[in-house]
Order: C-alpha cells, then sequence, then structure tokens
C-alpha cells in the first residue's frame, strides 16, 4: 500500500468501493459485530474487510490480523477500539493508506479536557497521512443507494430492505439517525444516504451538506443541527443548493437561548445563536422545522410530489367533526386553504348542497344514497379547481376505505399537484398503510403532520421571495464615522453616532447645574423631557432618571431635584448630568437594536418597544445591513404593524422616514465589525412627520 498523495473525496466516503471493519466480530452485541451483521444482511456492494486479529474467519469473510495486512487500501475504516488503543489504530490506518476513518469510539472531545486533547492528537494524525474523519463519538452511515449500512444503530436489523430515495439527512446525533431510519421506514421515505457526524473533529456537518447538494440522488436534505462550525460557509452552501433545485430542511436545538436574560441589553436576549439562525436559513432558503420525526416525513413529501403551483390546500375528509377541528387549526396557523371556484362548486352540486361545499369538505355531508361515485367525484372536483394547489386527504375509519385510497393514489400519479395522504387509521387501516407503501404515495398518520407538511409546502413556496441573494448597497451619503468611544456608551454618546449616521434624535443639551437647565429648556421650548446620564444604568425610567412632559420653569426645578436624588440613591458619588431634551409627539414605539453573534455578524433587531419590549417580544430579525425595503418587511411582519399603518381609520405614520433611519443605522454594526457588542435605541418612537430616536445606549469593545 502507498501513502495517500490526497484526501478521499467526500462523493467516495458517501459511497465507499470498500469498507474495512477494525475491531470485527461475530456478537451482535458488540459494536463491530453489529455492523458487520448489518453490512452483510443489507447487502452491501462493495468490498468488506474484517479485521481481528484473534480471528482467521468472521461470517463467512477472511479476517486480517491487521489493516496493514489488507491486500488493498480501504475507502473506509470503520473504528470502534477503546480510546487507549485510538491513537495507534489511527496511525495504522494512515500508514495504509486508508480514505477516511469513521470513528465511533466516544468519551473524546465532548467526555473531557484528556478527550479533547486525544481527539486533537488523532486528527493530526490523520492529516499527516491525507486521511479524513468522521466523528468520533459517532453513529457512522447508512446509503441505501449502495446498500450500506454502515452503523451500529439497531433499527437497521428492523427494516427488511433499507428505503431507496432522494432524501438524505445529516446529524450531528448519532442516535437521531436511527430514529428517523425508522420514521422513513414506516412512511415510505426513501433515503439516498445517512451521516452520523459526531464531534465534527475533521470531517463537519457542512462537508456532507456539500456532498450531497452534489449527489446526483439526492433531492433533500434534511439537518439536525447543534451548532455550525462555520456559518459563512453554510450560507454559501444553501444558496448553493436552492439554486441547484434542492431544498434544505433543518431542525437546531438550543431553541430557548434566544429567551436568556442578559440585564444590560433587550437586544441581546432577543438575537442569541438560535434567532441568528433562523435568520441565517430565512435569507438562504432553508425551511426550519421545530421536530424531527415531521422533518423528514416533509422532506419525503417534498422528494416525491410536484412543487406546488398555488398556495391553498383543497382538503376533503371523512368526519364532519375532524373537518371543523382541522379548519380551526389551519386558521390559527394562517395556513391557506382555497376558496373553490364556481366550476367547482358546480361539480359538487351534483352531491352536495350549497351550504355544505366546504373547505374541509365532509365526504359524509352528501346528499342521497351512498355509492362511491360520490367520493370519487369530490376528490376530483376539489383536486381539478384551479386555486387548489394541494389536495389533501383525510382518511379516518369510513365507508369504501380501499376504493378510495386506490383513488388517492391514482390521483397522485398523475402528478400534477402535490397530494398529500393522512391515514388516521391506526391498526384498523393496517392493510391500507401496506398499500399506501407499495404504491410509493407519501402519506403521514396524524393531522399534526399535516399541518407541519403544508408549513412546509408554503415555506418551500416563499423561500425564492425572502432569500437573500445580494448584500444592500451603502447609502452614498453615509460615510464610515470614526468612532473612538468604547465599554458602555451613555445616551449622550449613543445619539452622537445616531446623528452621525443620519438618525434623527431630539434637541437635547447636557447640564450640570439647574440654572444651565432652565436656561436649555427656554431655548428647547418646552414642554421638555429631562434624563439622568449615568454610566453602567440601563433602565433609567425603572430608577426614577426619568421625567416626562415638563411644561414650565417650576415643574423643571422639581424633576431636576428628584433626578438628583435618584442619582446619588443609584449610583454614589457620580457627577450631577441631566439631559434636557426636545420632546416628541406621539406615535407608535419601536425597539432598533444590533448585536454581534459569533459566527453569523452583525445582527439587527426590530419590534415593539417603549416598555413593552421584554412584555410583547414581537419581534423580527435580520442579518445587518439590510436596505430601507427589507425594513419595511419587517415592520410588516409585527403584530404592532396596524399601529404604524394607519389602524381604525388614524393616519398613517411615517414609515418610509422609520425604514430610511433603521436601514442607515444598520450599517453601524457592519462598521464596527468585532468591536459591537450591542447597541439599542428604544424607544424609536414613529409619529405622523418623522421618525426618532429617543434613547440609546451601547457596549463597545
Amino acid at each position: 500500500m502507498t501513502k495517500r498523495t490526497a484526501p478521499i473525496s467526500i462523493d467516495r466516503i458517501i459511497e465507499p468501493h470498500s469498507v474495512a471493519l477494525i475491531g470485527a466480530s461475530e456478537d451482535y452485541r458488540k459494536f463491530g459485530g453489529r455492523i458487520l451483521h448489518h453490512l452483510l444482511e443489507h447487502g452491501y456492494e462493495g468490498r468488506v474487510f474484517p479485521i481481528n486479529p484473534k480471528r482467521d474467519e468472521i461470517l463467512g469473510l477472511p479476517c486480517y490480523a491487521s489493516v496493514a495486512d489488507l491486500p488493498e487500501a480501504p475507502d473506509l475504516a470503520l473504528v470502534a477500539v477503546p480510546a487507549s488503543a485510538l491513537e495507534q489504530t489511527i496511525e495504522a490506518c494512515g500508514r495504509a493508506g486508508v480514505g477516511a476513518c469513521v470513528v465511533i469510539t466516544a468519551q473524546l472531545g465532548e467526555f473531557s479536557a484528556e478527550g479533547a486533547a486525544l481527539e486533537a492528537r488523532i486528527v493530526a494524525l490523520a492529516r499527516a497521512h491525507n486521511m479524513r474523519l468522521i466523528g468520533p463519538n459517532c453513529m457512522g452511515l447508512i446509503v441505501p443507494s449502495n446498500r450500506m449500512a454502515l452503523s451500529s444503530t439497531p433499527t437497521l436489523r428492523y427494516a427488511e430492505a433499507m428505503p431507496q430515495g432522494r432524501v438524505a439527512f445529516v446529524s450531528q446525533s448519532g442516535a437521531m439517525m436511527g430514529t428517523l431510519f425508522l420514521q422513513a421506514y414506516d412512511h415510505g421515505v426513501g433515503l439516498s444516504g445517512m451521516v452520523s457526524i459526531g464531534n465534527q473533529a475533521d470531517l463537519e456537518l457542512c462537508d456532507f451538506l456539500e456532498g450531497f447538494i452534489d449527489h446526483a440522488g439526492t433531492e433533500v436534505i434534511c439537518l439536525y443541527v447543534e451548532g455550525l462550525k462555520s456559518p459563512a460557509r453554510f450560507r454559501d452552501l444553501c444558496l448553493r443548493a436552492r439554486s441547484a433545485g434542492k431544498r434544505i430542511l433543518a431542525v437546531k436545538a438550543g431553541r430557548t437561548e434566544a429567551g436568556s436574560t442578559m440585564a444590560r441589553s433587550h437586544t441581546s436576549s432577543l438575537s442569541g445563536s438560535f434567532s441568528a439562525f433562523e435568520t441565517l436559513c430565512r435569507e438562504t432558503g432553508v425551511i426550519l422545522i421545530d421536530d424531527p420525526d415531521a422533518m423528514i416525513l416533509c422532506a419525503g413529501m417534498l422528494a416525491r410530489n410536484p412543487a406546488a403551483k398555488a398556495a391553498g390546500a383543497g382538503i376533503v375528509c371523512a368526519s364532519g367533526g375532524g373537518g371543523a377541528i382541522l379548519a380551526d387549526q389551519l386558521a390559527l396557523r394562517a395556513l391557506p386553504v382555497t376558496a373553490y371556484a364556481e366550476a367547482t362548486r358546480a361539480r359538487l352540486s351534483a352531491d352536495y348542497l350549497p351550504s355544505h361545499q366546504n373547505n374541509p369538505l365532509d365526504l359524509g355531508g352528501h346528499v342521497g344514497g351512498l355509492e362511491f361515485g360520490i367520493f370519487q367525484r369530490a376528490i376530483d372536483a376539489i383536486h381539478d379547481d384551479p386555486g387548489v394547489g394541494i389536495l389533501v386527504y383525510v382518511m379516518t375509519p369510513q365507508p369504501m376505505m380501499p376504493e378510495t385510497l386506490e383513488h388517492v393514489i391514482t390521483t397522485w400519479q398523475r402528478g400534477e399537484k402535490p397530494v398529500v395522504l393522512v391515514l388516521n387509521t391506526s391498526r384498523f387501516g393496517a392493510e391500507l398503510r401496506e398499500r399506501a407503501l407499495a404504491s410509493g404515495i407519501p402519506f403521514v398518520t396524524r393531522t399534526d403532520d399535516l399541518l407541519r407538511v403544508l408549513a412546509t409546502f408554503r415555506a418551500d413556496a416563499e423561500a425564492a421571495g425572502v432569500m437573500r441573494l445580494r448584500e444592500p448597497a451603502r447609502p452614498a451619503d453615509l460615510p464610515a464615522p470614526a468612532i473612538a468611544a468604547t465599554g458602555f456608551l451613555t445616551e449622550p454618546e449613543a445619539k452622537a453616532i445616531l446623528r452621525a449616521y443620519g438618525v434623527a434624535v431630539p434637541a437635547a443639551t447636557l447640564c450640570e447645574t439647574v440654572e444651565a437647565a432652565v436656561s436649555a429648556a427656554a431655548v428647547t421650548g418646552y414642554p421638555v423631557v429631562l434624563k439622568g446620564v449615568v454610566a453602567d444604568v440601563v433602565h433609567k425610567s425603572d430608577l426614577g432618571l426619568v421625567k416626562v412632559g415638563i411644561g414650565d420653569e417650576a415643574a423643571l426645578r422639581r424633576a431636576f431635584a428628584e433626578i438628583a436624588a435618584a442619582i446619588a440613591q443609584a449610583a454614589p458619588g457620580a457627577a450631577l448630568r441631566i439631559d434636557v431634551q426636545q420632546m416628541i409627539g406621539a406615535g407608535t414605539e419601536l425597539i432598533v437594536g444590533l448585536s454581534r453573534e459569533e459566527g453569523y455578524g452583525p445582527q439587527l433587531v426590530l419590534g415593539a418597544g417603549g416598555i413593552h419590549v421584554e412584555l410583547l417580544k414581537d419581534v423580527a430579525q435580520r442579518r445587518a445591513p439590510v436596505s430601507p425595503a427589507e425594513v419595511r418587511s419587517m415592520l410588516e411582519g409585527l403584530r404592532i404593524w396596524p399601529l404604524l399603518d394607519g389602524a381604525r381609520g388614524q393616519a398613517p405614520l411615517a414609515v418610509d422616514a422609520a425604514c430610511e433611519a433603521i436601514a442607515r443605522l444598520s450599517w453601524l454594526g457592519a462598521d464596527l465589525g468585532e468591536r459591537l457588542t450591542d447597541f439599542e435605541v428604544n424607544p424609536f418612537r414613529v409619529t405622523e412627520d418623522g421618525a426618532y430616536a429617543l434613547d440609546g445606549r451601547g457596549t463597545l469593545a
């Protein structure tokens, strides 16, 4: 064997021609035994080399004492040895010219500092030999296209044959790979490949994502993500997948990080790593799902159906009560259902009164005697409706189930539009399930999964309209201001930055005496606002440092004294500094925040502001910088949008001015780069005649 001159390609790892099993055994209770059994039972088409110095033969295959004794350098070597033997084994594989090692061994980097050090050493050993590593702490690969069951998951024995198809799965959880293999098998979801990547010590999620994007047999890629090693590379790959016509679905662990409390900044608590990942998915066309089991089912629906040409669903069911509940659930999730065309209603009128031509349509609401033609005509009429983008049939225990299923299968086989079958029949419909599996029609068994499927079709259809294919252009009149400040920014410091970016702020004068404040108010004009300025104080209102609506000198003197006392209590020994500010008229208050999430870049958070930030949590997030059009899209997605747009006959507010100001401010994130910790304007008030940053603060490294 000769040393490799270049690393093995990902496609050759996904579909290897040969596999060596280090630690092979006949004993199914052992990792090496279980994997060998799986390879042979599922008929792996490549060459298998068991390695065990104590055996001459295992399960009818010649056995080798070491990897050095093999007649050829295998593409993959599966390593299931104790941690104490790992370095020696990896070095031997490298010397033997192995393409890549699939390291099952666990309790390394995920377990202890000593394990992490060992992990780093085996990576260095592998790279010295141009050899790649998968894992450690992984569960291997399942690739039905070449019948390779290179995994220890016992679920492989549940399946008589691995379901072959066009759905791939890359997972940071080994056990989840086994679970989703079961779901795929039970629902007829055909797989092109599954990879458990473990600790990603060498090859990582993006490597296999890229491999499946380039894989001719893959159409939909599912991901289970705990963390990304390279968000920038992930972004590029996801955009490339969409341009190649391939869809990516993802489940991300760690959703609740966005709700962690960070007392210094609303923005930081609202823009955590999950929301940054969510933003990344939105701008690259990745469909984010909250349940792994549903993800694999939704992937099967996308892979085995044509793209929907219209948004609305046409739903046929055999339960009036079930249809009513489903209608509620669809409305609560804003999932569109089609209003039938007049031609469709005319066809339905042969069997249904106008009052019963609903969507969902209850088959039991027909007139006259029961015969199969009633079901057939209803399914055809709704399928053919030009406004129906997706036909849904919900089968519960009902008359003529076999005939109805056959007609639904025939309708799906026409391939004119997506057909979603819900087999809500439990074991009562076991024969129906087998028929559905044999036909290849995609199906789910719960209406909850149906709702996720419809949401997935909607997200897939909307992806092109929300993806970010190009970066916004910097406003021509926006220079890159030199920002020297560091650490916590007080309100006057923050507002100086805002002015430099062209954001309107109220006129203000910083005063150290009450007489100076009286003079400033006379120039500004009553009413005015007084604010105490104290370093490291964020929530000024809570500490009595803000007084609004001060209408005359007497009120100003009282307010000044009260704020001075509050400063002395909040920050003993701090200098007396009180800002006298112009009072801006009534409007709707927003929060505008910038933060930097490691790997994801600057993030813009925009939402309902003022004192209701934490209560409402009505926010949108995008990667900064953004264009004015993107800001408007963010605003239109908020629950408070009607307040900006002139709800209940009120005059619309100055949304265009707000969009322009927020877009200009978003460039601060790019300009500051890694210096940005957080920067926040709250409240940002939008009035009928303009948009103003009433308060600001930040932290710069």
